[in-house]
């Protein structure tokens, strides 16, 4: 696996840093999956949010994943 560095506002790296490791994989799988499916950005949402559904994200975990601080 390669590490890829890209530019986010530091809100969004603390965040991901703050997440447990099986979140942050989560996180970096569907990034994976999303660009390698080169799509207009709102069939990539939908690609996301599919995935995340078919791996259990329920609007329930997301939300009290967006609610950690």
């Amino acid at each position: 696996m390669t590490i890829l560095q890209i530019p986010v506002p530091e809100t969004t790296a603390e965040r991901f840093r703050a997440l447990s490791e099986q979140q942050q994989t989560f996180v970096s799988q569907l990034v994976t999956d999303c660009l390698n499916e080169p799509t207009s950005l709102t069939d990539v949402m939908d690609y996301i949010s599919f995935k995340a559904t078919q791996r259990g994200l329920t609007s329930e975990i997301l939300q009290s994943l967006l609610d950690e601080e």
